[in-house]
Protein backbone atom coordinates (compact mmCIF):
# COMPACT_ATOMS: atom_id res chain seq x y z
CA UNK A 1 0.00 0.00 0.00
CA UNK A 2 1.35 3.17 -0.92
CA UNK A 3 2.77 5.63 2.03
CA UNK A 4 0.29 9.05 2.34
CA UNK A 5 1.74 12.02 4.07
CA UNK A 6 -1.00 13.50 6.47
CA UNK A 7 -0.04 16.50 8.46
CA UNK A 8 1.98 18.98 8.53
CA UNK A 9 2.19 21.78 11.24
CA UNK A 10 4.58 24.35 13.04
CA UNK A 11 3.00 24.88 16.61
CA UNK A 12 3.15 28.05 18.54
CA UNK A 13 5.33 27.23 21.75
CA UNK A 14 3.68 25.33 24.73
CA UNK A 15 0.59 24.85 22.35
CA UNK A 16 -1.60 22.00 21.70
CA UNK A 17 -1.91 21.48 17.91
CA UNK A 18 -4.09 18.93 16.26
CA UNK A 19 -2.08 17.51 13.19
CA UNK A 20 -4.63 15.43 11.95
CA UNK A 21 -7.74 13.86 12.96
CA UNK A 22 -8.06 10.40 11.26
CA UNK A 23 -11.27 9.42 8.70
CA UNK A 24 -9.93 5.76 8.32
CA UNK A 25 -7.43 3.44 9.98
CA UNK A 26 -3.96 4.14 9.48
CA UNK A 27 -0.23 2.78 10.83
CA UNK A 28 1.60 6.21 11.30
CA UNK A 29 5.04 7.97 12.48
CA UNK A 30 5.76 10.92 13.47
CA UNK A 31 8.46 13.30 12.21
CA UNK A 32 9.75 15.94 14.30
CA UNK A 33 12.42 18.76 13.21
CA UNK A 34 14.56 21.18 15.35
CA UNK A 35 14.74 24.40 13.14
CA UNK A 36 16.07 26.89 15.52
CA UNK A 37 19.42 28.77 14.91
CA UNK A 38 20.39 28.91 18.95
CA UNK A 39 20.54 26.09 21.39
CA UNK A 40 18.98 27.60 24.41
CA UNK A 41 16.27 27.73 25.34
CA UNK A 42 15.76 23.48 25.61
CA UNK A 43 13.81 22.02 23.38
CA UNK A 44 11.50 19.43 24.31
CA UNK A 45 8.35 18.36 22.31
CA UNK A 46 5.20 15.93 22.83
CA UNK A 47 3.47 13.50 20.57
CA UNK A 48 0.13 12.05 21.64
CA UNK A 49 -3.15 10.53 20.41
CA UNK A 50 -6.55 11.08 21.75
CA UNK A 51 -8.95 8.30 20.94
CA UNK A 52 -12.28 9.02 19.47
CA UNK A 53 -14.33 7.98 22.70
CA UNK A 54 -11.45 9.40 25.16
CA UNK A 55 -13.35 11.86 27.68
CA UNK A 56 -10.25 12.87 30.54
CA UNK A 57 -7.03 13.07 29.82
CA UNK A 58 -5.91 9.39 31.76
CA UNK A 59 -7.48 7.86 28.19
CA UNK A 60 -4.60 9.71 25.95
CA UNK A 61 -2.01 7.31 24.22
CA UNK A 62 1.17 9.53 24.72
CA UNK A 63 3.59 8.37 21.81
CA UNK A 64 6.71 10.58 23.36
CA UNK A 65 6.48 13.09 26.12
CA UNK A 66 9.35 15.82 27.29
CA UNK A 67 11.85 14.76 24.68
CA UNK A 68 14.93 16.64 24.41
CA UNK A 69 15.43 17.72 20.97
CA UNK A 70 18.49 19.26 20.15
CA UNK A 71 19.83 22.16 17.84
CA UNK A 72 19.45 21.02 14.30
CA UNK A 73 18.39 17.71 15.11
CA UNK A 74 15.44 15.28 14.11
CA UNK A 75 14.25 12.27 14.86
CA UNK A 76 10.87 9.67 13.70
CA UNK A 77 8.76 7.88 16.45
CA UNK A 78 8.04 3.90 15.78
CA UNK A 79 5.28 3.36 13.47
CA UNK A 80 2.04 3.28 15.27
CA UNK A 81 -1.65 2.71 14.57
CA UNK A 82 -4.82 4.83 14.76
CA UNK A 83 -8.73 4.34 14.20
CA UNK A 84 -11.31 6.24 12.52
CA UNK A 85 -12.07 9.58 14.56
CA UNK A 86 -8.83 9.36 16.67
CA UNK A 87 -6.95 12.79 16.49
CA UNK A 88 -2.68 13.35 16.53
CA UNK A 89 -1.84 16.32 19.11
CA UNK A 90 1.42 17.76 18.82
CA UNK A 91 3.38 20.50 21.41
CA UNK A 92 6.36 21.78 21.42
CA UNK A 93 8.44 24.14 24.12
CA UNK A 94 9.01 27.04 21.29
CA UNK A 95 8.04 28.03 17.31
CA UNK A 96 10.59 26.73 15.90
CA UNK A 97 9.93 22.96 15.49
CA UNK A 98 8.28 21.42 12.60
CA UNK A 99 6.05 17.83 13.11
CA UNK A 100 5.09 15.98 9.63
CA UNK A 101 3.19 12.61 10.02
CA UNK A 102 2.97 10.15 7.00
CA UNK A 103 1.27 6.36 7.05
CA UNK A 104 -0.65 3.51 5.39
CA UNK A 105 -3.77 3.32 5.12
CA UNK A 106 -5.28 -0.29 7.27
CA UNK A 107 -7.96 -1.18 4.43
CA UNK A 108 -9.37 -4.52 5.40
CA UNK A 109 -10.17 -5.13 2.01
CA UNK A 110 -6.82 -4.60 0.78
CA UNK A 111 -5.46 -7.75 3.23
CA UNK A 112 -3.84 -11.02 2.06
CA UNK A 113 -6.96 -13.07 3.72
CA UNK A 114 -9.19 -10.79 1.16
CA UNK A 115 -7.22 -11.31 -2.21
CA UNK A 116 -7.97 -13.90 -4.33
CA UNK A 117 -5.46 -16.75 -4.58
CA UNK A 118 -4.85 -19.24 -7.34
CA UNK A 119 -3.20 -22.13 -5.96
CA UNK A 120 -1.34 -24.97 -8.71
CA UNK A 121 -0.11 -28.18 -7.34
CA UNK A 122 -0.85 -27.41 -3.59
CA UNK A 123 -3.05 -29.58 -1.09
CA UNK A 124 -5.26 -27.19 1.42
CA UNK A 125 -5.73 -29.85 4.37
CA UNK A 126 -9.11 -28.58 6.89
CA UNK A 127 -10.15 -30.07 9.91
CA UNK A 128 -9.28 -33.57 9.77
CA UNK A 129 -7.65 -33.07 6.59
CA UNK A 130 -11.01 -32.53 5.54
CA UNK A 131 -12.10 -29.31 2.81
CA UNK A 132 -15.17 -27.89 3.00
CA UNK A 133 -17.14 -25.98 0.37
CA UNK A 134 -19.93 -23.22 0.72
CA UNK A 135 -23.37 -24.92 2.07
CA UNK A 136 -26.76 -23.72 2.29
CA UNK A 137 -30.24 -23.26 1.23
CA UNK A 138 -31.49 -22.41 -2.82
CA UNK A 139 -32.49 -19.13 -1.56
CA UNK A 140 -28.65 -18.40 0.16
CA UNK A 141 -26.93 -18.94 -3.02
CA UNK A 142 -24.23 -15.87 -2.95
CA UNK A 143 -25.15 -13.67 -5.83
CA UNK A 144 -21.97 -12.72 -6.83
CA UNK A 145 -20.79 -16.19 -7.46
CA UNK A 146 -18.46 -16.60 -10.47
CA UNK A 147 -18.94 -19.50 -13.06
CA UNK A 148 -17.08 -22.38 -11.61
CA UNK A 149 -18.40 -21.59 -7.86
CA UNK A 150 -19.17 -24.82 -6.23
CA UNK A 151 -21.40 -25.30 -3.23
CA UNK A 152 -23.31 -28.30 -1.59
CA UNK A 153 -27.57 -27.30 -1.75
CA UNK A 154 -28.74 -28.43 1.69
CA UNK A 155 -32.39 -28.34 0.31
CA UNK A 156 -31.41 -31.33 -2.35
CA UNK A 157 -28.11 -32.65 -0.64
CA UNK A 158 -26.28 -32.15 -4.28
CA UNK A 159 -23.44 -30.54 -4.98
CA UNK A 160 -23.78 -27.64 -7.37
CA UNK A 161 -21.82 -25.48 -9.42
CA UNK A 162 -22.48 -21.95 -11.06
CA UNK A 163 -22.53 -22.03 -15.00
CA UNK A 164 -22.72 -19.27 -17.70
CA UNK A 165 -26.02 -18.90 -17.28
CA UNK A 166 -27.48 -21.54 -13.65
CA UNK A 167 -26.76 -23.51 -11.41
CA UNK A 168 -26.54 -26.68 -12.40
CA UNK A 169 -25.68 -30.42 -10.25
CA UNK A 170 -22.27 -31.43 -10.34
CA UNK A 171 -22.23 -33.93 -13.57
CA UNK A 172 -25.95 -34.13 -14.56
CA UNK A 173 -25.87 -30.93 -17.00
CA UNK A 174 -29.71 -30.28 -15.44
CA UNK A 175 -30.69 -26.94 -13.46
CA UNK A 176 -30.38 -27.21 -9.63
CA UNK A 177 -34.03 -26.70 -8.47
CA UNK A 178 -35.67 -28.62 -10.89
CA UNK A 179 -36.61 -32.03 -10.44
CA UNK A 180 -37.21 -34.83 -13.38
CA UNK A 181 -40.68 -34.60 -15.09
CA UNK A 182 -42.76 -37.78 -13.59
CA UNK A 183 -44.44 -40.81 -15.05
CA UNK A 184 -47.43 -40.21 -17.10
CA UNK A 185 -50.47 -41.19 -14.87
CA UNK A 186 -53.11 -44.24 -15.46
CA UNK A 187 -55.70 -43.56 -17.69
CA UNK A 188 -59.15 -42.55 -16.45
CA UNK A 189 -62.96 -44.37 -16.62
CA UNK A 190 -64.60 -43.73 -19.68
CA UNK A 191 -67.92 -42.30 -17.91
CA UNK A 192 -67.72 -39.87 -14.88
CA UNK A 193 -70.18 -40.22 -11.76
CA UNK A 194 -73.58 -38.77 -11.33
CA UNK A 195 -73.43 -34.69 -10.90
CA UNK A 196 -75.11 -33.87 -8.02
CA UNK A 197 -78.88 -32.87 -7.74
CA UNK A 198 -79.40 -29.53 -9.52
CA UNK A 199 -80.67 -26.95 -6.44
CA UNK A 200 -84.58 -25.90 -5.77
CA UNK A 201 -85.32 -23.30 -7.96
CA UNK A 202 -86.78 -19.69 -6.74
CA UNK A 203 -90.33 -19.07 -4.77
CA UNK A 204 -93.22 -17.51 -7.04
CA UNK A 205 -93.70 -13.87 -6.13
CA UNK A 206 -96.54 -12.91 -3.19
CA UNK A 207 -99.29 -11.03 -4.64
CA UNK A 208 -100.72 -7.81 -3.38
CA UNK A 209 -102.39 -7.63 -0.45
CA UNK A 210 -106.36 -6.10 -0.79
CA UNK A 211 -107.28 -2.61 -0.20
CA UNK A 212 -108.02 -1.29 3.95
CA UNK A 213 -111.77 -1.37 4.36
CA UNK A 214 -113.46 2.17 4.39
CA UNK A 215 -115.19 3.92 7.70
CA UNK A 216 -113.89 7.78 8.96
CA UNK A 217 -112.48 8.87 12.54
CA UNK A 218 -114.79 10.90 14.33
CA UNK A 219 -113.94 14.74 15.06
CA UNK A 220 -111.97 15.54 18.37
CA UNK A 221 -114.13 17.40 20.51
CA UNK A 222 -113.09 21.21 21.74
CA UNK A 223 -110.60 21.81 24.65
CA UNK A 224 -112.37 23.12 27.74
CA UNK A 225 -111.34 26.91 29.06
CA UNK A 226 -108.28 26.99 31.70
CA UNK A 227 -108.70 28.13 35.53
CA UNK A 228 -109.11 31.62 36.34
CA UNK A 229 -105.78 34.69 36.58
CA UNK A 230 -103.15 34.03 39.26
CA UNK A 231 -103.99 36.71 41.95
CA UNK A 232 -100.95 39.74 42.18
CA UNK A 233 -97.92 39.11 44.02
CA UNK A 234 -98.04 40.78 47.73
CA UNK A 235 -95.36 43.53 48.18
CA UNK A 236 -92.11 42.18 50.53
CA UNK A 237 -92.40 43.77 54.02
CA UNK A 238 -89.69 45.84 54.81
CA UNK A 239 -86.59 44.81 57.12
CA UNK A 240 -86.77 45.56 61.18
CA UNK A 241 -83.86 47.72 62.04
CA UNK A 242 -80.76 46.35 64.38
CA UNK A 243 -81.25 46.38 67.64
CA UNK A 244 -78.11 48.30 69.59
CA UNK A 245 -75.19 46.13 71.42
CA UNK A 246 -76.16 46.25 75.16
CA UNK A 247 -72.97 47.06 77.43
CA UNK A 248 -70.61 44.73 78.42
CA UNK A 249 -71.13 42.73 81.88
CA UNK A 250 -69.11 42.22 84.50
CA UNK A 251 -67.30 39.01 85.54
CA UNK A 252 -69.52 37.49 88.04
CA UNK A 253 -67.52 36.32 91.00
CA UNK A 254 -66.46 32.72 90.85
CA UNK A 255 -69.71 30.79 92.87
CA UNK A 256 -70.03 27.02 93.99
CA UNK A 257 -69.73 23.92 91.69
CA UNK A 258 -73.20 24.11 89.92
CA UNK A 259 -75.03 22.14 86.87
CA UNK A 260 -76.49 25.41 85.73
CA UNK A 261 -74.00 27.24 83.55
CA UNK A 262 -74.29 31.45 83.75
CA UNK A 263 -74.68 33.51 80.63
CA UNK A 264 -71.43 35.01 78.29
CA UNK A 265 -70.40 38.32 78.56
CA UNK A 266 -70.65 40.31 75.48
CA UNK A 267 -66.57 40.66 73.96
CA UNK A 268 -65.38 44.49 73.99
CA UNK A 269 -64.13 46.11 71.36
CA UNK A 270 -61.08 45.08 69.01
CA UNK A 271 -58.16 47.43 69.32
CA UNK A 272 -56.42 49.66 66.98
CA UNK A 273 -53.55 47.50 64.85
CA UNK A 274 -50.02 48.80 65.34
CA UNK A 275 -47.95 51.21 63.44
CA UNK A 276 -45.98 48.38 60.73
CA UNK A 277 -42.20 47.69 62.35
CA UNK A 278 -38.95 48.77 60.41
CA UNK A 279 -37.85 46.19 57.86
CA UNK A 280 -35.30 43.63 59.19
CA UNK A 281 -31.86 43.17 57.12
CA UNK A 282 -31.64 41.04 54.27
CA UNK A 283 -30.93 37.40 54.76
CA UNK A 284 -28.57 35.45 53.21
CA UNK A 285 -31.34 32.93 51.63
CA UNK A 286 -33.10 36.22 50.28
CA UNK A 287 -29.94 38.32 48.61
CA UNK A 288 -30.24 39.72 45.28
CA UNK A 289 -26.53 39.77 45.03
CA UNK A 290 -25.66 37.74 42.27
CA UNK A 291 -22.51 36.53 43.60
CA UNK A 292 -23.63 35.24 47.13
CA UNK A 293 -26.73 33.79 45.39
CA UNK A 294 -24.57 31.83 42.98
CA UNK A 295 -21.95 30.08 45.87
CA UNK A 296 -22.39 26.34 46.08
CA UNK A 297 -22.61 23.98 49.56
CA UNK A 298 -18.60 23.46 48.85
CA UNK A 299 -17.39 26.79 48.62
CA UNK A 300 -19.42 28.06 52.05
CA UNK A 301 -19.18 24.89 53.99
CA UNK A 302 -15.89 26.70 56.28
CA UNK A 303 -14.82 30.11 57.07
CA UNK A 304 -11.63 30.73 55.34
CA UNK A 305 -9.56 34.38 55.18
CA UNK A 306 -9.13 33.95 51.34
CA UNK A 307 -11.00 31.84 48.40
CA UNK A 308 -8.74 31.25 45.03
CA UNK A 309 -10.36 30.12 42.11
CA UNK A 310 -8.02 27.78 40.78
CA UNK A 311 -8.24 26.56 36.71
CA UNK A 312 -5.82 26.20 34.05
CA UNK A 313 -4.12 26.64 30.78
CA UNK A 314 -3.81 23.48 29.26
CA UNK A 315 -1.02 21.21 30.45
CA UNK A 316 0.92 24.43 31.07
CA UNK A 317 0.28 25.67 34.32
CA UNK A 318 -2.32 26.68 37.36
CA UNK A 319 -4.07 30.04 37.06
CA UNK A 320 -5.37 31.67 40.34
CA UNK A 321 -6.25 35.51 38.71
CA UNK A 322 -8.62 36.06 40.54
CA UNK A 323 -6.03 37.26 43.01
CA UNK A 324 -2.77 36.20 41.17
CA UNK A 325 -2.07 37.03 37.97
CA UNK A 326 0.35 34.64 35.32
CA UNK A 327 1.19 31.28 35.23
CA UNK A 328 1.94 28.80 38.59
CA UNK A 329 2.18 32.04 40.49
CA UNK A 330 3.43 31.78 44.35
CA UNK A 331 0.89 31.94 46.68
CA UNK A 332 1.10 33.12 50.16
CA UNK A 333 -0.91 32.12 53.41
CA UNK A 334 -0.84 32.81 57.16
CA UNK A 335 0.18 29.54 59.72
CA UNK A 336 -2.86 29.07 61.63
CA UNK A 337 -5.53 30.51 59.24
CA UNK A 338 -7.61 28.81 56.19
CA UNK A 339 -7.02 29.36 52.86
CA UNK A 340 -9.91 27.31 49.83
CA UNK A 341 -8.57 26.70 46.85
CA UNK A 342 -12.43 26.88 44.53
CA UNK A 343 -11.53 23.83 41.98
CA UNK A 344 -12.25 24.01 38.25
CA UNK A 345 -9.45 22.06 36.76
CA UNK A 346 -10.70 19.18 35.09
CA UNK A 347 -7.96 16.53 34.01
CA UNK A 348 -5.52 17.93 36.60
CA UNK A 349 -5.71 16.56 39.86
CA UNK A 350 -4.45 19.47 42.91
CA UNK A 351 -2.27 18.30 45.42
CA UNK A 352 -0.32 20.14 48.27
CA UNK A 353 2.84 19.29 48.83
CA UNK A 354 5.33 19.66 51.76
CA UNK A 355 8.03 21.38 48.75
CA UNK A 356 8.77 21.30 45.06
CA UNK A 357 9.20 17.89 44.22
CA UNK A 358 8.83 16.36 47.90
CA UNK A 359 6.00 14.42 49.47
CA UNK A 360 2.20 15.25 49.47
CA UNK A 361 1.18 17.40 52.74
CA UNK A 362 -2.30 15.92 53.80
CA UNK A 363 -2.38 17.89 57.57
CA UNK A 364 -5.55 20.14 57.36
CA UNK A 365 -6.81 19.47 54.61
CA UNK A 366 -10.43 18.68 54.11
CA UNK A 367 -11.90 18.60 50.73
CA UNK A 368 -16.06 19.35 50.23
CA UNK A 369 -17.81 18.39 47.22
CA UNK A 370 -20.59 20.53 44.91
CA UNK A 371 -23.00 17.71 46.52
CA UNK A 372 -21.80 18.49 50.09
CA UNK A 373 -19.69 15.22 50.31
CA UNK A 374 -16.44 16.08 52.78
CA UNK A 375 -13.29 13.93 52.69
CA UNK A 376 -10.28 14.51 54.50
CA UNK A 377 -6.16 14.11 54.72
CA UNK A 378 -4.87 12.22 52.34
CA UNK A 379 -8.60 11.37 50.95
CA UNK A 380 -8.82 15.11 50.03
CA UNK A 381 -5.96 15.07 47.48
CA UNK A 382 -5.78 14.72 43.44
CA UNK A 383 -9.42 16.29 43.53
CA UNK A 384 -10.30 18.42 40.27
CA UNK A 385 -13.74 19.93 41.49
CA UNK A 386 -15.82 20.92 44.62
CA UNK A 387 -13.67 23.27 47.41
CA UNK A 388 -10.43 22.30 48.81
CA UNK A 389 -10.21 23.92 52.34
CA UNK A 390 -5.96 24.16 54.45
CA UNK A 391 -6.37 24.64 58.11
CA UNK A 392 -2.78 25.99 58.03
CA UNK A 393 -1.34 24.68 61.49
CA UNK A 394 -0.05 27.56 63.28
CA UNK A 395 3.39 25.46 63.60
CA UNK A 396 4.67 25.91 60.22
CA UNK A 397 6.21 28.06 58.00
CA UNK A 398 8.78 28.48 54.57
CA UNK A 399 7.91 27.07 51.09
CA UNK A 400 5.50 24.68 50.36
CA UNK A 401 3.82 24.02 46.89
CA UNK A 402 1.07 22.95 44.59
CA UNK A 403 1.09 20.04 42.01
CA UNK A 404 -1.06 18.65 39.45
CA UNK A 405 -0.48 14.56 39.70
CA UNK A 406 -0.43 14.14 35.68
CA UNK A 407 1.67 17.25 34.71
CA UNK A 408 4.84 18.00 36.44
CA UNK A 409 5.00 21.32 34.88
CA UNK A 410 2.25 22.50 36.43
CA UNK A 411 3.52 23.53 39.63
CA UNK A 412 4.46 26.52 42.32
CA UNK A 413 4.94 27.78 45.38
CA UNK A 414 2.67 28.05 48.56
CA UNK A 415 4.78 30.66 50.94
CA UNK A 416 3.65 30.24 54.33
CA UNK A 417 3.59 33.57 56.36
CA UNK A 418 4.50 32.81 60.44
CA UNK A 419 1.59 34.24 62.46
CA UNK A 420 4.21 34.96 65.32
CA UNK A 421 6.52 37.07 63.32
CA UNK A 422 3.80 38.82 61.67
CA UNK A 423 2.19 39.83 65.36
CA UNK A 424 5.46 42.00 65.89
CA UNK A 425 5.44 45.43 64.79
CA UNK A 426 2.61 47.75 63.16
CA UNK A 427 2.16 45.32 60.48
CA UNK A 428 1.75 42.72 62.66
CA UNK A 429 -1.01 44.58 64.97
CA UNK A 430 -2.82 45.24 61.27
CA UNK A 431 -3.20 41.55 60.90
CA UNK A 432 -3.91 40.42 64.61
CA UNK A 433 -7.10 43.15 64.45
CA UNK A 434 -7.80 41.75 60.75
CA UNK A 435 -8.26 38.32 62.48
CA UNK A 436 -9.89 39.10 65.53
CA UNK A 437 -12.49 40.86 62.85
CA UNK A 438 -12.74 38.02 61.46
Amino acid sequence: MPITRLGVASPAANTDTVLETFQSSYLVSVIAANKSVVATPLTKVSIWVVPANASVPAQYAYIGYNINLSLGQSFETFRFPVNQGDSLYVKASVSTVSFSASGVAQDDAGQPENLAQILTNKTILGNYNTLYVDKGTTAQRLATADTGYLRFNTETNTLEVKTSTSWEVVGSGVSSGSGATGPTGPTGPANGPTGPTGATGPTGVTGATGATGAGSTGPVGPTGPSGGPTGPTGAAGATGATGATGPTGTTGPTGAASTVTGPTGTGGPTGATGATGPTGAATFSGTTDATLASLTVDEVAYPAITRLAVTNSGFAAYLFNNQYSGNNPTIYAISGTTIAFNLNVAGHPFLIRTALGAANYDTGLIHVATDGTVTTGSSAQGKTTGTLYWQVPSNINGAYSYLCSLHSGMLGVIMIKDIVTLGTGSEGLTILNLMEAI
